[in-house]
């Protein structure tokens, strides 16, 4: 085994990807990696844990992750222990990137489990094919995922949100277990939903519909959702027009979410049609189908006039296009309903007005102000309050504000750090009272070890805040900030 083991300082990587598994599978990590290290010449107890608690291993975004090879990058980590490869990633790109990073700092990774050390020869072999393995785990762990999906939906189940005018209700077996939730019409919102598919064949636009829902006080589909929208709105009704759900066509996979490589962050994409699953429910049929073939009928012939002119071929999609960014977007809300102000721009210049009055009518106000010249007034204004004495007054009590939320901060931290310090050592007391009842089995012995570590290590955190929080704070005076 690498000799880095014996001289250290080495680190000890553990991590868990799911909200159901708990911290105790961190503990179970580290011990297994301690005894390791222990039965390799090494001193468990100066090993330095990074974990990362409920996160998935398919991406590097990850702060224990980021932390240790920062530590390795610094010459802070002579080696890393670990329980499995498994634990450092399940992304072959992004194993391949750890693995050459550690070969340029000399620092082995070292699998309990696995048996790797990166350092030995052949070792890129045994490591690329576990994470192979693991990547294909993943891919695996996908498909069995979607695949109980699909079958909930060929079932009849919801397999998530119901479009408006549908509702879900639960499905009880034998035992009153729920086995899944069948999708329903709404007997209040189904009338709504076919009010607008004839208002809409009648010749009226989307947003006239829109805009007297919300004056009539229907509520909208996303009221109650954290992203709820201000009411109705013409974009809303153009995506119910073109719903088949209503037709009581029910379809399944049309998107698949593909995780951005590198991140956490996931973005949905379009599935080729042969894959899309297509489930007729006749049973949930809102519109009839000659009120539908009149309205589908209307939205092509309104797509067909507004993106292209007659005789022109239509114009290819997906061009990039160059994003204006304007320094006020977001920040101007309506004085009269308190919306967000969005940007109209006309052929000499861009105007801000008050998105609910332009698209949802529910507000009176019609004003319309220049981009540039309120970007100028505003900043204008701003500079002269800035150096005037209610200006410097107000930063200052800003910064005392920020000063003081600081210090309740590190208070609020150092009292976490007590309680889990508590909670620890109770641990501890009650492996010495079961050690002194005549339990010294070997698990008992080096648990108590691992809580004793963990203690130690709280209480230099404790020790660090303390002394943090003990800084004096000085507020800046006027005269400092005025010479800035």
């Amino acid at each position: 085994m690498h000799p880095a083991i014996k001289t250290g300082p080495v680190a000890i990587y553990a991590r868990f990807s799911s909200n159901l598994q708990n911290d105790r599978s961190i503990e179970d990590q580290v011990r297994r990696c301690r005894d390791f290290i222990k039965a390799n010449g090494g001193d468990p107890e100066k090993a330095q844990v990074f974990p990362d608690f409920a996160i998935s291993g398919s991406s590097l975004d990850r702060r224990g992750l980021e932390a240790m090879m920062a530590a390795v990058e610094s010459g802070g980590i002579v080696a890393i222990v670990t329980e499995d490869m498994s634990r450092i990633s399940r992304d072959v790109a992004d194993s391949a990137t750890i693995f050459k990073k550690l070969g340029f700092y000399r620092v082995p990774l070292i699998g309990v489990a696995d048996g790797i050390d990166t350092s030995q020869k052949g070792a890129k072999l045994q490591f690329t094919v576990k994470s192979l393995l693991s990547d294909m785990y993943l891919d695996d762990l996908r498909d069995k995922t979607l695949r109980g999906l699909e079958g909930r939906a060929l079932a009849g189940f919801a397999t998530g949100n119901v479009p408006y005018g549908f509702h879900t209700v639960p499905v009880l077996d034998n035992r009153r277990s729920v086995i899944g939730n069948k999708i329903e019409i709404h007997e209040v919102e189904s009338p709504i939903v076919i009010r607008i598919f004839v208002e809409y064949v009648e010749g009226r636009s989307p947003a006239l519909i829109a805009r007297d829902l919300n004056k009539e006080g229907v509520p909208s589909p996303r009221v109650g959702q954290r992203h709820k929208a201000f009411g109705w709105s013409g974009s809303t009704i153009r995506a119910m027009l073109r719903n088949e759900r209503y037709i009581g066509i029910w379809k399944f996979g049309e998107r698949q979410w593909v995780k951005v490589p590198g991140t956490n962050r996931r973005q949905p994409r379009a599935r080729n049609a042969s894959e899309v699953l297509v489930m007729p429910r006749p049973e949930t049929r809102i519109i009839k189908q000659k009120l539908w073939d009149a309205a589908q009928e209307r939205v092509v012939a309104t797509f067909e006039r507004y993106t292209r002119k007659a005789g022109e071929e239509k114009k290819p999609t997906g061009i990039a296009r160059a994003k204006v960014s304007y320094l006020l977007s977001g920040l101007l809300i309506c004085a009269e309903c308190n919306s967000p102000l969005t940007l109209s721009a006309g052929t000499n210049a861009a105007y801000y007005r008050c998105q609910t009055n332009r698209k949802q009518g529910t507000c009176s106000s019609r004003i319309s102000v220049r981009e540039d010249s309120t970007k100028r007034r505003i900043l204008d204004a701003f500079e002269t309050w800035l150096v005037s004495p209610a200006g410097v007054q107000a930063i200052r009590k800003n910064i005392a504000k920020e000063l003081g939320d600081q210090a309740r901060s590190l208070e609020a931290k150092i009292n976490d750090r007590r309680e889990r310090l508590q909670r620890t050592e109770l641990k501890i007391r009650g492996l010495i009272d079961f050690i002194a009842t005549g339990d010294k089995s070997d698990y008992v012995v080096s648990t108590m070890r691992d809580l004793e570590a963990y203690a130690r290590t709280e209480k230099a955190e404790i020790s660090g805040l303390i002394d943090e929080s003990r800084e004096p704070i000085v507020l800046p005076s006027i005269e400092v900030l005025m010479a800035a």
